[in-house]
């Protein structure tokens, strides 16, 4: 008799621990989904990692991929526009520091050819056939100036494998 009143009590608090621990699980789910940090926040911290450090091309280069890469996932998005003049602004003020080491020129080379990229991604018939060629040619001096350019090499292989699927 005492060893069935055992069983059920440790099968009711099996029961309950299990409970307990789902609960757990979907509280810390749902606490990790709401803590990612949406892109206007990311662009946010790059903005005032911009700010302390204004001769520094990194901070703009993270927010130029940021948003360029948020353009070229939602192209459908309100904001696409605002983002794409964004990017220019930042590439631009990129280019405005004259970068001389060539993994810098690199970059800025590989962030021209993303902006293209992504023009073309927000209306492909209209701005694939405009801006195809500067995109690749982009991504090719990025390659020419620094070969082991990853962000350069990735880009290039996903736009030539969108190029090839729109055929």
């Amino acid at each position: 008799m005492t060893s069935q009143i055992s069983k059920a009590l440790a099968s009711v608090a099996c029961r309950r621990m299990m409970t307990l621990v789902l609960i757990v699980v979907s509280l810390l789910s749902l606490h990790a989904q709401q803590s990612q940090p949406t892109m206007e926040q990311q662009l946010a911290a790059l903005q005032r990692l911009e700010a302390m450090q204004p001769d520094s091309i990194q901070p703009k280069y993270q927010q130029a991929v940021l948003l360029l890469g948020t353009v070229c996932s939602q192209p459908q998005d309100s904001k696409v526009q605002q983002y794409i003049d964004e990017a220019q602004r930042v590439i631009r003020h990129i280019e405005a520091l004259q970068p001389t080491k060539a993994t810098d020129r690199s970059d800025l080379a590989t962030l021209y050819g993303f902006y293209y990229t992504a023009l073309i991604v927000t209306n492909p018939q209209q701005n694939g056939p405009r801006y195809y060629r500067q995109a690749l040619d982009n991504f090719d001096e990025a390659l020419k100036l620094n070969p082991k350019n990853e962000m350069a090499q990735m880009l290039l292989a996903r736009f030539k494998e969108g190029m090839n699927s729109s055929k």
